[in-house]
């Protein structure tokens, strides 16, 4: 499994968000995913899962704001477990 995580400083994980990303297909894209969620307010870390295209992001983020990050970068993004739509 590869996996690329965002260190954090911020020692308050508040809570866990997984979201399931589409277009993610080498380590670079998943830098870049790090990376932009990485700079939206509230995020301590970020956690992706290359292999399941998922990415788990710690802390006090609002979900719309990661989402709307993903996809600025170029990739799809939606909660993990919402159904297609």
């Amino acid at each position: 499994m590869s996996a690329t995580t965002m260190p954090s400083g911020n020692q308050n994980a508040g809570q866990s968000i997984e979201l399931a990303v589409s277009g993610m297909t080498c380590e670079g894209c998943a830098r870049a995913v790090t990376r932009v969620l990485g700079n939206v307010p509230g995020v301590a870390a970020a956690k992706v899962d290359l292999a399941a295209g998922r990415v788990r992001v710690t802390g006090n983020p609002r979900a719309e704001a990661l989402i709307e990050a993903v996809v600025a970068a170029g990739y799809g993004a939606k909660l993990a477990g919402e159904g297609a739509g």
